[in-house]
């Protein structure tokens, strides 16, 4: 049994990790702002304005998972949106390394989450790789302080991970929960040309890769997290709107109405690349759903 600790462990990849750690036996603790017994694991207060964190959540702690970060997509990116989407990812993460350092601790391993995003908003024919570079846009920028930030825990840990996620497919929040109302209603359409890629993953495999991560010795550096079955938006809305049983007839959302309406983060729904998971599958991962017609159905009808 391994005891780890989660940083942003009531999230929707926080809680899903949670419960597989926990089916293994393993212990896990969580850093939260507002501690609560409502958690079905133990819950350390940490504040990341105030610079504090319970240093009790580090007793005998085997590994560490970053996932605490505000929404890129919960709001749009006004000045101080921004500061806040790079402050809950970069000083939250300097925050555990200083009680690291203080308690003189090293780590079995240390899991980083990052995005696809790494590789900027744009729409291109290019299948991108872990040791391809990065954008020139918000998104990327963030990516690539937020994996910078990491840096240090290659000297605290035996070893080191960063996951890159795409689009994570999941009845329990993100984009797929808000898409199924709209498509259930017979609204489902693509956005903007709909020919920009996405690139996805579902949450049972997202969480197996960081089981790998985190307890396999073979894995180290960064990982592109994404199926092997990545769409373009247009074919993504067709799919999911036959997997429902709906029409598929609405004409697709003008990109310029977007940008009205979301400004700057227009971008994340209007582009999209494909990643390659080569280095994964080279690894021995195997996919538990790597078409998006498995996908859907398990998601949906839970087959």
């Amino acid at each position: 049994m391994a005891v780890i600790l989660i940083s942003g462990g009531s999230g929707l990849v926080g809680k899903a990790l949670t419960a597989r750690l926990l089916d293994e036996k393993h212990e896990v603790r969580i850093l939260s702002r507002n501690p609560s017994k409502g958690y079905p694991v133990p819950s350390y207060y940490w504040n990341i304005e105030k610079k504090e964190i319970d240093g009790e959540a580090f007793h005998n702690v085997d590994h560490i998972v970053h996932l605490a970060g505000a929404g890129i997509a919960d709001s749009c990116w006004t000045e101080a949106r921004k500061k806040e989407i790079f402050e809950s990812r970069i000083k939250s993460i300097q925050l555990i390394e200083s009680r690291i350092i203080k308690k003189g601790i090293r780590l079995k391993s240390f899991v980083g989450a990052s995005a696809v995003g790494f590789y900027g908003m744009r729409t291109s024919e290019k299948i991108y790789k872990e040791t391809d570079g990065s954008g020139n846009d918000l998104l990327s920028d963030v990516c690539v302080q937020w994996e910078k930030s990491y840096e240090p825990f290659i000297n605290y840990s035996d070893k080191h991970c960063v996951i890159r996620t795409s689009v994570v497919l999941s009845r329990e929040g993100g984009a797929l929960q808000k898409l199924i109302p709209l498509f259930k209603a017979g609204f489902g359409s693509a956005i903007g040309n709909g020919r920009q890629y996405m690139p996805w993953i579902h949450p049972d495999d997202l969480v197996s890769i960081y089981m790998k991560a985190l307890f396999d010795p073979e894995y180290h550096g960064v990982y592109n997290a994404a199926s092997s079955h990545t769409v373009t938006n247009e074919t993504f809305s067709q799919t999911l709107a036959k997997e429902l049983g709906k029409p598929y007839f609405m004409p697709a959302v003008p990109g310029f109405i977007l940008k009205i309406i979301f400004g700057e983060m227009a971008g994340l729904l209007l582009n999209g690349s494909r990643v390659s998971n080569q280095k994964l599958l080279d690894a021995g991962f195997k996919f538990k759903y790597d078409s998006l017609e498995s996908a859907f159905h398990n998601l949906i009808k839970g087959a």
